[in-house]
Formats: structure tokens, C-alpha cells, sequence
């Protein structure tokens, strides 16, 4: 009589994620940006408390930046660089959160 073999089930867990954005322009004086500076027509936008993400991104005129160049809470970012960016430049902050549903 032949065994049979039972296949052993893995219990994975069912990781989802949340992604959060915020599109704000230059004006080419300021170092810090809070949600109230956010560009129109992207729909609805937010800086979330860092603590509560898996990682936050900040691209500057489409440009990925080293997290030493900039600082997060709750509603603002705010840039490190001695440089400040050029009227008009997009600033965009991508903050995504990964957990178990």
C-alpha cells in the first residue's frame, strides 16, 4: 500500500501596503513645506508622522535625495541642503507603509 504524501501548508501571512504622497512647487525662497503648501489637482495628499511608515522618500526635481538632506514629521518636510531649490522645481514626498491585513 503506497503512503501518502501530504503537502505541508505554509501559514504566509498577506503583507499589503499603503502609499502616501505629497506634490508641492518651489517657490524658490523656502526650506520647509507643510501639507497646506500642496499642489492642486492631485487629489488628497499627506505628510504622515514618519514613525507610523515603513520608509519615506523626498525627490526633488525628480531626483531621489539622501535622507540627510531632509527632515519629516507630521505634516511638514523640511530641506537640510545649503542649497534651496529653483522656482518652479517639484518636491515630492512619497511615504509608504507595509503591514499584515
Amino acid at each position: 500500500m503506497k503512503r501518502k504524501k501530504h503537502k505541508k501548508r505554509l501559514n504566509r501571512a498577506k503583507y499589503v501596503s499603503k502609499t502616501y504622497f505629497f506634490y508641492a512647487i518651489s517657490d524658490g525662497e523656502k526650506r520647509w513645506y507643510s501639507e497646506a503648501d500642496h499642489a492642486k489637482g492631485y487629489g488628497v495628499q499627506s505628510i504622515p508622522d514618519p514613525r507610523t511608515v515603513t520608509f519615506t522618500q523626498l525627490f526633488v526635481n525628480g531626483v531621489l535625495q539622501p535622507s540627510s538632506l531632509y527632515h519629516i514629521r507630521k505634516g511638514f518636510v523640511t530641506l537640510m541642503s545649503e542649497d534651496i531649490p529653483e522656482k518652479g522645481v517639484p518636491i515630492i514626498v512619497q511615504s509608504i507603509r507595509i503591514y499584515k491585513s
